[in-house]
């Protein structure tokens, strides 16, 4: 790996590790809490999170199959409610505090989901990490980053929108009176 790949690779493997760290010693309670104004939870945030990069870098940037769908995670992280999209874009705030998932199950998700994209850039030609991606849906959004390398795709949607979210949970952490971060 060159030092920019493998400098992703690390970035990869902490944030699809450090979940675990959040949620340690957390109640079931807790992680289903919803702030008051706000929709998502802990438990919403984190399995948005890794089902959305699952779904965005597997299914749209690398064109594979998705950890989700290869690995039955259906069966193991059961969400009777999706939303718009397959990771919960536009649930209620109802519908969010009615997701309950098994912790070390959904910790397990977000680590296969990033042992699979390390593996994928472990193996990544140059010429296929260059290739272009079109985001269409981030034009009227995010404007200018409607075409990515697949490797900025990966690193948008695996690193920068987990980190995102990732500090939802240390949020909500915070609201709760409990430390956010391990720090």
């Amino acid at each position: 790996m060159t030092p920019a790949t493998a400098a992703l690779a690390r970035n990869l493997a902490f944030w699809h590790w450090y979940p675990d760290i959040l949620v340690k010693d957390m109640t079931p309670a807790q992680l289903r809490w919803q702030p008051e104004g706000h929709d998502t939870s802990i438990n919403f945030a984190i399995w948005h999170t890794y089902r959305a990069a699952d779904d965005l870098c597997h299914g749209l940037v690398l064109q594979r199959p998705t950890v989700h769908a290869s690995g039955n995670w259906d069966a193991r992280l059961p969400a009777a409610e999706r939303g718009a999209s397959g990771f919960g874009n536009g649930l209620t705030r109802e519908q969010i505090g009615r997701l309950d998932f098994d912790t070390p199950t959904l910790i397990a998700y977000a680590k296969a989901v990033g042992e699979s994209l390390t593996s994928w850039l472990g193996s990544v030609s140059d010429v296929e990490a260059g290739e272009e991606v079109k985001l269409p849906f981030f034009a009227s959004v995010y404007p200018g980053y409607d075409r990515m390398t697949r490797v900025e795709a990966v690193t948008f949607f695996a690193v920068g929108h987990t980190a995102e979210h990732l500090g939802e949970v240390q949020l909500i952490k915070g609201l709760m009176g409990l430390k956010g971060a391990p720090l």
